[in-house]
Parts: C-alpha cells; sequence; structure tokens
C-alpha cells in the first residue's frame, strides 16, 4: 500500500487563529481593490447605516486561506497544492476593532481527486457568527524532470 498524498491530514482536524480588525486593515484593504464605500471609511455614514465601520466582506476569505495554510500547507509543501475554490457567506459585520476567530475543520479528503474539503466558520469576540465558508485545496501531482 503506498503512503497517502495527505500526510497525515485527517478528517475533522481543526486549526483557529485570532486577528483584531484594525483600522489600517481596512483602508490597506481599500487602497489594494480600490472599495472605499463609506460602510468602510465614512465614520458618520456608516454609524448611521450600520453602527460603525465595518471591515469588507471580502477580506475574510483570506483569513480562511491563512488558517487552511495553517491547518494542513505544511504538510503539503513536498508535493505543491493550490487553492481551487473559497466560499464566504457574511452573516454578521465585522467592525473594526473586532477580534475574530477563524476555525477551520477538514470536512472531507478525497485521494482519486487529490482534493482537500474544508470548512470555516468566522466568529467575533462575543462569539457571533459572523461568517461560514468553505476552501478546496488540490494537491498537485509531483512534477518529473525531462532531461
Amino acid at each position: 500500500m503506498s503512503a497517502s498524498i495527505f500526510d497525515g491530514i485527517e478528517i475533522d482536524e481543526t486549526h483557529a487563529i485570532e486577528k483584531t480588525i484594525s483600522e489600517s486593515d481596512v483602508y490597506l484593504y481599500a487602497g489594494i481593490v480600490g472599495d472605499f464605500h463609506p460602510n468602510h471609511v465614512n465614520a458618520v455614514y456608516a454609524a448611521g447605516a450600520l453602527g460603525g465601520r465595518v471591515a469588507h466582506g471580502a477580506l475574510l476569505p483570506g483569513f480562511v486561506s491563512r488558517a487552511a495554510v495553517e491547518l494542513i500547507g505544511k504538510r503539503l509543501i513536498a508535493n505543491g497544492y493550490a487553492a481551487q475554490e473559497f466560499t464566504v457567506k457574511c452573516l454578521a459585520p465585522v467592525f473594526i476593532n473586532d477580534t475574530i476567530k477563524v476555525s477551520m475543520r477538514v470536512r472531507e479528503l478525497n485521494e482519486e481527486r487529490r482534493k482537500i474539503f474544508m470548512d470555516a466558520q468566522i466568529t467575533n469576540q462575543d462569539g457571533v457568527l459572523c461568517a461560514i465558508g468553505s476552501k478546496v485545496i488540490k494537491v498537485l501531482k509531483p512534477r518529473t524532470n525531462a532531461a
């Protein structure tokens, strides 16, 4: 029997990261992508609309990616891997100065398709579920050196 391409990764294995969302995180992201919606950068507008300035929802998949890499990535370096799919559904706002916890769980290992399926939950410091999502990683086939 040959060794698994998943290098000891187990179904239901979990990992979590925490990050306090700072004002600079929001402004740097806004500058990179050009999204200066007042929900993110205008305190007066956002206070009336949402109760305060919020992080961009599209910032959250980056934290899902980081948590996934910390969960399984280091064990897949030898073969290499690539993200194939992200989904994030925002359920509640993430405000500037919130501390989020991104919890990842391995849901499925598919050796035939060389894929790892993971689920994510993002909660804030009060335990409010802010987002749910998933990530699919493809384990690459080793490259062969042509002579």
